[in-house]
C-alpha cells in the first residue's frame, strides 16, 4: 500500500505501542483502509512472536445502524493470526505444514483454497518435508482494543 490511504485516525495509531510489554490478554487494534478491528493476544513466545484472536463486536443497544457503537467481548471461536515483528513492523505469518497440504489435498475444500489464495503449491509441500511461510505486513498496534467500521464504502 502507497503512504497516503485510508484516514487518517488509523494512519496515527497504527503501529504505536499503548502499554508497555505485550502479554497474554493485551488488547490489540488493527487497521484497514478507514476500519479498525479489535483482538486480543492469546499466546506469547516473546515480544516478537504471538498469536492473536479477535473480538466480538456487537452494537450497544439502542444504537442507531449507522452509529460505530460497539461491545467488544472475548470469542473463543473468533480467526486467530500468528504475528511475527520484523525490524520494526508486525507481519502476519501463513504457515503450511506438510500435513497441512496433505490434509487440503485429501478434504479438496476451505483448507485447500487457503493455500492456494496463500501462493503455497499444495501438491509440492505435501510431496516434501519443508514448512513455508507467507508474510503479510499488519497495521497494528498494542495496548488498546477498537473497532470501527466505516458506513461510506
Amino acid at each position: 500500500m502507497g503512504k497516503w490511504y485510508g484516514n487518517l485516525s488509523n494512519r496515527i495509531d497504527e503501529n504505536k505501542m499503548f502499554c508497555n510489554k505485550i502479554e497474554v490478554g493485551t488488547p490489540a487494534t488493527t487497521y484497514d483502509w478507514s476500519d479498525r478491528h479489535a483482538w486480543e493476544v492469546i499466546s506469547v513466545t516473546d515480544q516478537k512472536h504471538i498469536v492473536i484472536r479477535e473480538l466480538k463486536a456487537k452494537k450497544k443497544p439502542g444504537a442507531e445502524w449507522y452509529e460505530n457503537s460497539w461491545i467488544l467481548e472475548s470469542d473463543p471461536d473468533g480467526r486467530e493470526k500468528t504475528l511475527e515483528k520484523r525490524g520494526k513492523y508486525w507481519y502476519a505469518v501463513a504457515i503450511c505444514t506438510p500435513e497441512t497440504a496433505k490434509r487440503a489435498l485429501a478434504e479438496k475444500g476451505d483448507l485447500l483454497l487457503w493455500a492456494a489464495l496463500n501462493g503455497f503449491n499444495a501438491e509440492e509441500i505435501a510431496s516434501g518435508t519443508r514448512t513455508r511461510k507467507r508474510f503479510y505486513r499488519e497495521s497494528i498496534s498494542f495496548g488498546k482494543a477498537d473497532y470501527y467500521y466505516d458506513y461510506e464504502f
